[in-house]
């Protein structure tokens, strides 16, 4: 952070609709920030932000929820840059700009919380230089989330059907407590997989809070590529799969990744040229292609395509041994593509995409892994949907985010919370898939930054490194909140009941009231029900009030269902031969 500066503040009067604050009456730092006059400009001025931040005083009437928009512009970098927000002196997220010549009207944050009376905003640098007019404040108007009832794998396991459903229940109630790992087995002759209590980061957290994160993240690093066929590199990706099911078993969640090194096998890499890492990996996703750069026909005679299709067969084999312990697995592979710092992102998003299908067709058509719930990792920029397989591939979409500069930071991330759900338009769950400092629970309440879990990386990231990330005092008030959910939290998966969600899983007929009616007391069916052999009612809350048989030899049945009281309940009809059918229903 900058030290020594000199902030001016500029204080605008009562928000009313869209209150206008000038940057150039925001600078933080003169050195670091130019004043560029400009007769199209608002005020005849702008910022050109090198460096620094810009600290915007506002007034606000009524402590609320508020819009954030900035007009900028950016023409150095097709990527587009990025600058961090803060609220109050708290970390939001961060704002995305991209490419754009001209000044243009950005939403910064669709929510933002602010207090009755002074604020202040502050546009910090992160990646990069941008032009900025003036920022604007709107009120803040909600939009619901509309989140499927089906896992995209359509013959999931009840298993994951049931992981699925305690996700969504709980998101945006509750935010569940997870944590990556590195060491998963002993420094022994036999491997021994470490326990959930023994492995580090766990036993670090615990012997800090007391308390078990509930999810923990594995990687299939060692599961294929150069050397992956060694001693070494088997026991680690065996410990892996052991301490899933270990967690599992204790009514914890898995998730692995795939820091999928070279398909080549040349080197022991998974990092692209650009990365700057070395040795990094210069396998060609392109030549896997017939049309490259398009990507959308394979050319199943490449070697290209032949090493994928080796590696993920043999991934396949890893997840099946999970699949037939009926054990669930949240999966997210080809994390962080966008960046293109690893190999299967370099080459572009068309590349990267066809790749992703691949997968997702290889797994569950030739390997009927139907045990996975699909989580796609996405940035904020803007081309963001470019990199997006679709809504038919992915179950829930994931955040990673690093505070850069790094430093300690437990603000809620609210900025890109809201962003991500714009982008994706409310249609999926938002988690933070991978993160540094932990959002405290109390931030995440207060902003309405309803992430689905955290994770915080491995090492210094979870046991107090140099930037103290996160201490062993931000473990014991974090995991101890009740907003947090915790291993002993957790239900226990033999124990769980869904809610309607999963009910819900199944075909809907456009008018299932035709051939049955519910009135108190009763219910009453034609002879519309061939073949139906029984009928489940739920309230809409996912209780069942009832399940009742139907005489295939009638035309019609009524059933006496008790004091069932008016309102609106979800019918299920399920029969042999039958595609099951549900439908919500009002009774009268």
């Amino acid at each position: 952070m900058l030290k020594n500066v000199l902030m001016v503040l500029f204080c605008i009067s009562i928000v009313q609709g869209a209150q206008r604050y000038e940057a150039e009456e925001a600078v933080v730092d003169e050195n670091a920030i130019v004043k560029v006059e400009d007769a199209d400009a608002s005020g005849g001025m702008y910022i050109n932000m090198k460096e620094g931040t810009l600290s915007f005083n506002v007034t606000v009437s009524s402590s609320d929820f508020y819009t954030l928009w900035v007009v900028y512009s950016q023409p150095s970098d097709t990527n587009g840059k990025i600058q961090n927000l803060s609220v109050n002196g708290v970390s939001k997220g961060q704002i995305s700009f991209p490419y754009a010549k001209e000044f243009v009207r950005l939403k910064g944050s669709a929510k933002i919380k602010l207090v009755n009376g002074s604020n202040t905003i502050q546009i910090t640098k992160s990646w990069g230089w941008v032009n900025i007019d003036y920022i604007e404040l709107t009120p803040y108007e909600t939009t619901p989330f509309k989140l499927p009832e089906m896992l995209v794998t359509a013959d999931a396991s009840e298993n994951a059907k049931k992981l699925y459903s305690f996700i969504k229940e709980n998101f945006g109630k509750k935010v569940i407590s997870g944590v990556m790992t590195n060491r998963v087995m002993e420094n022994d002759e036999n491997k021994t997989p470490m326990t959930v209590q023994t492995q580090v980061e766990v036993a670090y957290i615990i012997s800090k809070s007391g308390k078990t994160p509930a999810l923990m993240g594995f990687d299939f690093m060692h599961g294929s590529g150069y050397n992956s066929d060694n001693m070494w590199h088997m026991g680690y990706t065996a410990a892996a799969l052991a301490l899933a099911e270990d967690l599992y078993k204790k009514g914890g969640i898995p998730i692995f990744c795939w820091h999928w090194k070279d398909p080549s096998k040349s080197v022991e890499a998974f990092y692209s040229p650009s990365s700057g890492n070395t040795p990094s990996v210069e396998f060609n996703l392109l030549k896997a292609y017939k049309d490259a750069p398009a990507c959308e026909t394979f050319d199943t005679e490449s070697a290209e395509y032949k090493a994928i299709i080796s590696d993920l067969d043999q991934i396949a084999g890893y997840l099946k041994t999970l699949a037939d312990k009926n054990i669930p697995v949240l999966w997210r592979p080809l994390h962080e593509a966008s960046g293109k710092w690893f190999w299967w992102g370099y080459r572009g998003a068309n590349a990267c995409k066809s790749l992703y299908k691949l997968m997702y067709d290889r797994f569950t058509k030739e390997h009927h892994l139907n045990n996975l719930i699909w989580v796609w990792t996405t940035d904020e920029a803007s081309d963001a949907l470019d990199w997006y397989p679709g809504d038919q591939y992915v179950d829930i979409v994931g955040r990673d985010y690093y505070y850069y500069p790094r430093e300690k930071n437990h603000g809620s991330l609210v900025a890109s919370f809201e962003k991500v759900k714009d982008i994706f338009e409310g249609k999926k769950i938002i988690t933070l898939s991978e993160n540094g400092s932990v959002p405290h629970p109390d931030s995440m309440k207060t902003d309405g930054a309803g992430w689905s879990w955290f994770m915080p990386w491995y090492g210094e990231y979870t046991m107090d490194g140099w930037a103290h990330d996160n201490t062993a005092d931000d473990w014991e008030s974090i995991m101890n909140n009740e907003y947090v959910i915790t291993l002993d939290k957790m239900p226990g998966w033999e124990n769980y009941n869904p809610e309607v969600s999963t009910v819900l899983q199944s075909e809907k007929v456009n008018d299932l009231s035709s051939i049955l009616q519910l009135k108190q007391g009763k219910c009453v069916f034609t002879n519309g029900l061939k073949g139906i052999t029984n009928v489940e009612v739920y309230s809409l809350q996912g209780k069942r009030i009832g399940s009742y048989n139907v005489n295939p030899g009638s035309v019609s049945n009524s059933i006496d269902m008790g004091t069932i009281t008016r309102g609106m309940y979800l019918v299920r009809l399920i029969g042999k031969n039958v595609a099951s059918r549900s439908q919500v229903l009002v009774v009268k």
